[in-house]
């Protein structure tokens, strides 16, 4: 066991006392303190959402921030429900922003929300996720409820290492699980980490652990395709993008679709450490430029197709204003004249 695992595991072996469970989900939402816009986003998106069943709202940021605090005093007023903030415990509050590790910081982001939650039930929202049904989290939760289960998901897990053993294993978007099986486990299992399972070594992301020793009829998946839009690692790449040095490729976009965000939700003065749209642009033709874009070819065209299908869906989406959704088609036009 590594120094570091050993640290995790020491430092987070129990869970503080739990508040008296209420029935329903406490909705978390963690979200990266130095991109603000993203918790615009995330409040924007669910603030469309049903909320019958929705006991309170949670933002968990990986770093305080002004900005932080200032969106969400300002949504405080027209929230459906208890809206509040939950910082890391020190020391880890002014550590990890250090590191810039966003498997650690979303591990404790999960840690720090579910210690606080009072729902019998907990949904975790991804930041970089659009949900385009009213009632998809309403509906989540019901369905967890009345079906029995431990914990339920909208994607099977990206890891065929468990599917080749035979197990059950959702992701962690959108995922909806009982407080009390979140908190039978000790709070530094749901952390990533290496373990060994089935007489193998194995890294285990967010959750996953516990799932995959969990009875698997307990688990489910309730697969919501035309519901949601969902783009990967947006944040990993962030993070990545401010460790680099020199010319970063940008193969997923991501750093574009950050930019993009930016350009449509931020609404808070901030100064964001991204190249602009038309600085992106140049990244199509010049290796030196600061991001750099991929040339087109068979693969990246349909990665890209397929990565504008999905960025349709949230432009022409009621959280858009037209305006700017007509701004952001327009800037793009660099990229789909270079991907065909």
């Amino acid at each position: 066991m590594s120094l570091g695992s050993t640290y995790w595991t020491a430092r987070f072996a129990h869970w503080p006392p739990a508040a008296p469970a209420v029935d329903g989900y406490s909705l978390l939402m963690p979200v990266p303190g130095d991109l603000p816009v993203f918790l615009e986003l995330a409040l924007s998106t669910c603030a469309t959402q049903e909320s019958a069943h929705r006991v309170e709202t949670i933002v968990v940021p990986d770093r305080p921030t002004k900005e932080i605090t200032a969106v969400v005093e300002r949504a405080r007023p027209t929230w459906e429900g208890d809206l509040s903030t939950r910082l890391f415990p020190r020391p880890e509050r002014h550590a990890l922003p250090a590191l810039k590790n966003p498997f650690h910081n979303y591990g404790i982001q999960l840690i720090t929300g579910v210690s606080a939650a009072r729902g019998s039930h907990i949904v975790l929202h991804d930041a970089d996720l659009f949900l385009c049904r009213p009632g998809a989290l309403d509906d989540r939760y019901r369905r967890t409820r009345d079906d029995d289960l431990y914990v339920s998901g909208v994607s099977p897990v990206w890891d065929e290492w468990y599917r080749e053993r035979g197990l059950s294993i959702v992701a962690t978007w959108e995922q909806c699980a009982r407080r009390d099986w979140i908190r039978s486990f000790p709070p530094h299992m749901h952390m990533g980490h290496e373990s060994e399972l089935m007489g193998e070594s194995h890294v285990f992301d967010i959750t996953l652990h516990p799932q995959a020793v969990t009875d698997q009829r307990r688990i489910g998946l309730q697969e919501d395709e035309e519901g949601i839009v969902h783009f990967n690692y947006v944040i990993a790449t962030y993070r990545h993008f401010q460790k680099a040095k020199g010319s970063f490729a940008d193969e997923r976009f991501r750093l574009l679709l950050i930019r993009l965000f930016v350009d449509l939700f931020a609404t808070l003065p901030y100064e964001y450490h991204l190249p602009s749209m038309a600085e992106l642009a140049t990244g199509l033709h010049d290796a030196d430029a600061p991001v750099t874009y991929p040339a087109p070819t068979e693969e990246t065209v349909a990665a890209y197709r397929d990565y504008r299908t999905k960025l349709e869906k949230i432009l022409t989406g009621a959280w858009v204003p037209t305006e700017r959704g007509g701004q952001a088609t327009e800037a793009l036009r660099p990229f789909d004249a270079h991907y065909a």
